[in-house]
C-alpha cells in the first residue's frame, strides 16, 4: 500500500466556490468530473476527497494536451520527403499486387 501524503493548498474564494460546484449532485461540473475521473463526489465528500479528484482531472487534461502537442510536432515535422517515400512504398506495392493479379 502506498503512503498518503497530506499537502497544504492554499484556496481563494473563486476556488472554494468551485468546490462547492463540483459537489453539487446534477451539476454540469459534478457529471464532466466524475465522467473524467471515475471518482463520485457530493455533499458529503471532504474537501480533501474532491480537491484528490480535481488534481486528477487536472493530470488527465495535461496528459491529453502533452499527447496532442506531440502528435502535431510529429505531424509538423512530417516533410515532403517523408511524404514522397510513403508514395513510393505505396506504388511498389500496388504494383507487386497488380502483378500477383496478372498471374506474373
Amino acid at each position: 500500500m502506498a503512503a498518503v501524503i497530506r499537502k497544504s493548498v492554499p484556496l481563494d474564494d473563486m476556488l472554494e466556490d468551485a468546490i462547492q460546484r463540483f459537489r453539487l449532485h446534477g451539476a454540469p461540473e459534478n457529471q464532466a468530473l466524475w465522467q473524467v475521473t471515475g471518482i463520485r463526489v457530493d455533499d458529503d465528500t471532504s474537501e480533501a476527497e474532491v480537491l484528490r479528484a480535481l488534481l486528477h482531472a487536472g493530470c488527465h487534461a495535461v496528459e491529453e494536451k502533452a499527447m496532442e502537442n506531440g502528435y502535431a510536432a510529429l505531424a509538423a515535422a512530417h516533410d515532403e520527403e517523408d511524404r514522397a517515400y510513403e508514395a513510393a512504398v505505396r506504388a511498389r506495392g500496388a504494383r507487386r499486387r497488380s502483378r500477383v493479379g496478372t498471374g506474373e
